[in-house]
C-alpha cells in the first residue's frame, strides 16, 4: 500500500513524512504542482496544510478530492487539506477572529476508528480559518472552543479532515496516522 502525500508547501510536511516513517508506511511525497491533472493511482492520499492562499493549489487539491471521492480512495486532509475537503464537497469555512497557534484541548464527540480511546485530547493548532459548515454526509468527530469541526469524517467513505496538525500532536497524532494507514 502506497500513500501519496500532497505537499501544499506547508512547513509541517516534513513532520508528516517523519510520522509516516515512524509508522513504517510506504509513501511518496509530491508537491501539489507535480500531481497536476493526473488521476490518483495510490492506495491512500494525505493533503498537507499550506502557508498562503493560492488558486492553483485550490484547483489541484479539489481535483484530487473529487477523484478520491469518486474512486473510494481513503483521504486525510490536514488543516488546509481539511478546509479544501469541506469546500470542495459542499461545506464552508470562515476566517477566525484571531489566528490560533499552539496546543489546545479537543473534545471528542464521536468514537470513530480514527480516535477511539479518549474523550479529550491535546493537539497542535496553527491556522486562521476554520470549517463553518460540514458538507452533507459528514460527521463531527471532535471540536474545540475555536472550531466546531476540528476533526470530521464522511459517514460512509474513508474521508477525514483534521483542522489541527496531527503531525505536531505527539502520540495522539501518531495514533491518527496509524488508524488512517490501516483503513
Amino acid at each position: 500500500m502506497i500513500t501519496l502525500v500532497v505537499d501544499n508547501l506547508s512547513p509541517f510536511t516534513p513532520d508528516i513524512l517523519q510520522c509516516l516513517k515512524r509508522k513504517q508506511a510506504s509513501y511518496i511525497c509530491k508537491k501539489f504542482f507535480e500531481v497536476g491533472n493526473c488521476k490518483i493511482k495510490y492506495d491512500k492520499v494525505i493533503l498537507s496544510g499550506r502557508q498562503k492562499n493560492n488558486r492553483e493549489i485550490n484547483v489541484i487539491n479539489s481535483k484530487i478530492i473529487k477523484d478520491c471521492f469518486q474512486t473510494d480512495i481513503p483521504l486525510l486532509g490536514i488543516c488546509y487539506g481539511a478546509e479544501i475537503i469541506a469546500l470542495t464537497l459542499g461545506g464552508s469555512i470562515r476566517r477566525m477572529p484571531s489566528p490560533v497557534h499552539g496546543v489546545i484541548p479537543l473534545n471528542v464527540w464521536k468514537q470513530k476508528r480514527m480516535i477511539t480511546e479518549r474523550k479529550s485530547v491535546l493537539v497542535f493548532e496553527s491556522h486562521k480559518y476554520c470549517i463553518a459548515k460540514l458538507p452533507d454526509d459528514f460527521d463531527t468527530i471532535a471540536s474545540s472552543r475555536f472550531c466546531n469541526h476540528e476533526f470530521f469524517s464522511h459517514k460512509k467513505k474513508d474521508i477525514f479532515g483534521t483542522q489541527f496538525h496531527p503531525e505536531k500532536s505527539g502520540q495522539v497524532g501518531l495514533d491518527i496516522f496509524s488508524n488512517f494507514l490501516i483503513a
